[in-house]
């Protein structure tokens, strides 16, 4: 999903409820907010995986074995046309078609297959080499990595297009994001989330005032409003409600402990 909303544009929003715009960035500095920005994004990745969901055009390694863990810029060409930048990838979802020598032509579509039919059919499918992808072969165990068949040869390059879902883009804190500033970077969440971002950073924002007994109840109110949002739209997809109580702070908590609730 490309986003067409700045940053710059967010944090204005979030200067303006702050009254801290003139001039901006006063109180709460651009770092912090880029900061809070940046973490944001990742607690909404984290529970509305959607919301980071990419169709990119790629380069494909030479071999059967294929990953999208991490896509190099110069093995990328962006669905939504902008510049290229380093992606890291959290979950494959299809492999859509091939994409010719220069990633600009398209071409046959690829199908899904399953490894124990090939490997029953065709015990040598790993060595087969050909500049057309044809089938290839996922395991939701390992959301990461994928393989390709025939395999990709040294030369020349192949290229095709996926459906995969990646990590917000991290947005640099030394940017131009003052309502005048001239940075168009734009935020890495689908634009549907805004006031979920929006929401985040003013909690985060009045945290570092909450001894102040207003500031701590606007940090309560804008924490209720992310996790009542997030709460009633993982609910509405999935038919879970996962009961976000409280800002997760540590978005990227490893899978084997317990989210912050």
């Amino acid at each position: 999903m490309a986003s067409s909303t700045l940053v710059k544009d967010v944090l204005y929003r979030v200067s303006s409820q702050l009254h801290d715009i003139s001039p901006q960035f006063t109180r709460w500095t651009q770092r912090e907010l880029v900061s809070w920005l940046n973490d944001g994004q990742k607690a909404i990745a984290k529970y509305m995986p959607s919301s980071c969901s990419r169709v990119d055009t790629v380069k494909l390694t030479p071999g059967t074995r294929q990953s999208i863990e991490t896509i190099l810029a110069a093995n990328l060409i962006t669905g939504d046309g902008t510049s290229p930048a380093q992606v890291l990838g959290n979950y494959l979802q299809s492999v859509i078609r091939n994409m010719g020598s220069a990633g600009t032509t398209p071409g046959n579509a690829v199908r899904l297959a399953d490894r124990e039919v090939l490997d029953v059919n065709a015990p040598d499918w790993h060595t087969k080499t050909a500049t057309t992808v044809s089938q290839y072969v996922f395991d939701p165990r390992t959301p990461k990595t994928f393989y390709v068949s025939p395999g990709i040869p040294a030369s020349p390059a192949v290229w095709v297009e996926i459906s995969y879902l990646a990590s917000p883009v991290e947005i640099a804190t030394g940017g131009s994001y003052g309502m005048d500033g001239t940075d168009t970077t734009k935020i890495s969440v689908d634009d549907r989330y805004v006031d979920d971002l929006v929401n985040y950073i003013l909690a985060r924002a009045y945290m570092k005032d909450a001894e102040f007994a207003n500031n701590a109840s606007q940090a309560a109110a804008a924490t209720q409003l992310f996790t009542g949002s997030i709460n009633a739209q993982v609910a509405a997809l999935t038919g879970v409600n996962p009961n976000l109580r409280s800002l997760p702070f540590n978005p990227t908590v490893p899978a084997n402990q317990p989210p912050s609730a």
